[in-house]
């Protein structure tokens, strides 16, 4: 799924914690997992930086809801992961 720069919802330099605290832990580990595989990759270029996304309410109907992280470079996201979808 591409995501579209709208969807980025804030900038992030910590693991994801707080925002997973409802999940099991297996699925909040997983969660963790991923984000931690894909900040190893936004390392390759100075300036890269890690970004939290979620779709808007308004597209839910048509693509579910999702949501996860992405590099962006020089104000393009360059990869992604989905962590949640409902």
């Amino acid at each position: 799924m591409k995501i579209p720069s709208e969807w980025l919802t804030q900038r992030v330099e910590n693991k994801p914690i707080s925002a997973h605290r409802d999940l099991p832990a297996m699925p909040a580990l997983r969660i963790r997992r991923e984000w931690e595989k894909l900040k190893a990759q936004a390392n390759a270029e100075e300036g890269d930086e890690m970004w939290a996304f979620a779709n808007p309410s308004n597209t839910w109907k048509k693509l579910g809801k999702h949501t996860g992280y992405a590099i962006v470079r020089k104000g393009k996201i360059i990869q992604t992961v989905i962590v949640t979808s409902e």
